[in-house]
């Protein structure tokens, strides 16, 4: 405890002093607990002041009692200064929700843009091939409207091309060129190719994988088996023996190409379509062996014919 101890004199002196504790004619006046004064933590110090300048300072103006020699008025200060309360601590920050309104997925609108149509197979012939060969890509469609009216007015193929004008009146006619040119090539050849070979074993094949399939149950495994049978059939229609000219070969193959529409959309079911697609190949690769010169002309030939079909789908 620290003894701070303001002393006044009486009466005749104006001077206050600070008594020692040795003074044993002091004193010692204790203000009550109302008039203790709470005085942060600081250093020692001695305050000498007028007693009238001590009852004037206090919060009650009532005389200061005065002995006939000195006046102690002793303010304890305690050096003990009681520890701050801590404010509690603050309260972790909660996440910030957006408003419910944002967090709210409006259901996509339906796209306006067409659905695109599934990827062109281009075992049947390149569209894009076809344009650049023949240079016709500065050339406008022609008129699809016009094509398909002169159809249904009984006109042939060639001449609704020509009423539709542009790209379709030109790829129809540069059939109809290469056409005549390719059947007069393979007529001439004297070559011949093996059905078994070209036709026969890929279709036995086919039904071999379709009965040795597990995933099928038995009569999805007949349905299949049958279809394939049909599928030869149609393919051998009137080929006699064994044996098939290069240009039966390519009646074949533009048979096969018309019904999966050269690559783009058709109703030969999926399943079925890698068949088509070998059927097809081996008639090319076939005839290509046959007479090597056909070639050039057969792929320009495929190639317009897949045009034609991208054309006609547009």
């Amino acid at each position: 405890m620290t003894d701070i101890r303001i002393v006044t004199s009486g009466p005749e002196a104006a001077k206050t002093e600070v008594a020692t504790e040795e003074d044993s004619q002091i004193r010692e006046i204790v203000p009550p607990p109302a008039q203790q004064i709470a005085v942060p933590t600081i250093p020692a110090v001695s305050l000498v002041m007028n007693a009238s300048d001590v009852a004037t300072a206090s919060s009650e103006p009532a005389p200061i009692p005065h002995s006939a020699g000195r006046t102690e008025i002793r303010i304890e200060v305690s050096d003990k200064i009681e520890p701050p309360v801590a404010a509690p601590p603050p309260k972790p920050a909660e996440l910030y929700e957006p408003p419910r309104a944002i967090l709210e997925t409006k259901p996509a609108r339906p796209s306006e843009s067409p659905a695109k149509s599934p990827a062109r197979d281009l075992a049947y012939g390149n569209p894009a091939k076809a344009i650049v060969d023949e240079a016709i890509w500065n050339l406008a469609t022609g008129s699809y409207q016009a094509y398909k009216t002169a159809l249904e007015q009984g006109k042939s193929a060639t001449q609704a091309a020509e009423t539709a004008g542009g790209q379709f009146a030109f790829v129809h006619r540069k059939i109809s060129d290469y056409s005549a040119k390719l059947e007069n090539l393979l007529a001439e050849s004297k070559a011949t190719i093996g059905v078994s070979e070209s036709i026969d074993k890929l279709l036995e094949q086919a039904v071999s994988d379709v009965i040795g399939n597990g995933a099928m149950s038995d009569s999805e495994k007949d349905a299949a088996v049958q279809q394939l049978g049909t599928l030869q059939e149609w393919v051998k229609q009137g080929v006699q023996g064994s044996l098939l000219s290069p240009a039966r070969a390519q009646k074949i193959l533009l048979a096969i190409g018309e019904r999966l529409n050269w690559g783009g959309p058709s109703a030969v079911p999926e399943e079925f379509k890698p068949v088509y697609r070998t059927l097809f190949g081996n008639m090319k690769t076939a005839i290509r062996a046959a007479v090597p010169d056909a070639q050039n002309l057969q792929d320009r030939l495929i190639n317009l014919y897949a045009a034609k079909s991208d054309l006609e789908s547009r």
